[in-house]
């Protein structure tokens, strides 16, 4: 597990917007792929009237690698920085399988829990889930860095931001502060016989709320994509009582109508029930398809582009003016189901 640029500019501007947190608690311990020199204009980012010799102290702090992280977070103003493990091989000061609930004594314990890459290793995902909630503080925050895309092996799951939309809501007594989509990886290669590190990363993404949308919000793309969520915790109910439901099959159940991929206005669908009359069914799902490429030759593209990054229905890029669409904005009949 490990901490990158990208994600301690996350904590910096959670530290920034929120305060400092005084216990924190980590799943596993950290290890952090950023330079002291990184961190420390980070750091200048908080402390921007720091002197030079607290600017020393910072360096100096920062230098062992392998506390690196923990010194980071201290730095940011933490008193107390822990780890639970189901080992003690790192040295974790909490040792505990996540497949199962934590200890009651351990509840509302830490300001900031983080998980850098942990959860997705554990098969009985939501009781990992609900432990992590349950050990953060009435206005305390979950920060979840975790894989999206294109990391099948990595761990048991991959997840969706529908997920955590579902997930952190008042009836689990969290507010969803932050959830973004960011190319953020390490590559790993030989040089000389040297094996080294080299940064995989882009931009970071604002996801909008696919309830919202009154669609489901896709992501096609090629490169290890994470998504980064910050919850707060607003009240301290149990967690996951009633199991979240994805918010499309919702709208369905409750309207009573079935999804409908390929809806036709009145004139497509008097077409169709003609070519399906004269040509047969067989020739209509599968030869016409392939035979409207010559009139459709960007299809493939369009479809593509729709369900990547560049989509700004789903993702806004962060910094970005552009709002979010209201939650009075009519929703968009789903292209797919």
């Amino acid at each position: 597990m490990g901490m990158t640029l990208q994600t301690c500019r996350f904590l910096v501007e959670a530290r920034r917007n929120s305060g400092a947190p005084e216990h924190v608690l980590t799943l596993g311990r950290q290890s952090l792929w950023v330079s002291p020199e990184r961190l420390i204009k980070l750091l200048d980012t908080v402390f921007p009237h720091a002197d030079a010799s607290t600017r020393y102290r910072w360096q100096q702090s920062l230098l062992p690698a392998p506390q690196r992280f923990e010194a980071f977070v201290r730095l940011l103003g933490a008193s107390t920085v822990e780890a639970a493990d189901a080992s003690a091989y790192e040295g974790a000061e909490l040792i505990h399988d996540f497949n199962r609930p934590v200890p009651a004594s351990w509840e509302q314990r830490y300001d900031w829990v983080l998980d850098g890459g942990t959860l997705e290793h554990v098969f009985n995902y939501p009781v990992a889930l609900a432990n992590c909630m349950r050990l953060v503080r009435e206005n305390g925050r979950l920060f979840l860095f975790t894989p999206a895309n294109n990391y099948c092996g990595h761990g048991f799951y991959q997840f969706s931001p529908e997920l955590f939309f579902r997930v952190f809501t008042p009836e689990n007594g969290f507010e969803l502060e932050r959830l973004e989509a960011v190319v953020d990886t390490a590559g790993f290669s030989r040089v000389l016989g040297v094996r080294y590190a080299f940064p995989i990363t882009g931009k970071r993404y604002a996801v909008t709320d696919p309830d919202r949308l009154g669609e489901r919000v896709l992501l096609v793309n090629r490169l290890p994509t994470l998504l980064f969520v910050q919850a707060r915790r607003v009240r301290a109910v149990e967690p996951l009582r009633t199991p979240p439901q994805q918010s499309d099959y919702q709208r369905h159940w409750a309207s009573g109508t079935p999804p409908q991929p390929l809806e036709q206005t009145p004139r497509g669908q008097a077409l169709v029930h003609r070519l399906v009359l004269l040509l047969g069914e067989t020739f209509c799902r599968e030869i016409l398809p392939r035979l409207a490429w010559f009139l459709d030759p960007l299809r493939r593209w369009r479809f593509l582009r729709r369900l990547s990054l560049a989509n700004r229905r789903f993702y806004r890029p962060v910094g970005a003016t552009a709002p979010n669409p209201s939650p009075s904005d009519p929703p968009r009949r789903p292209d797919h189901a």
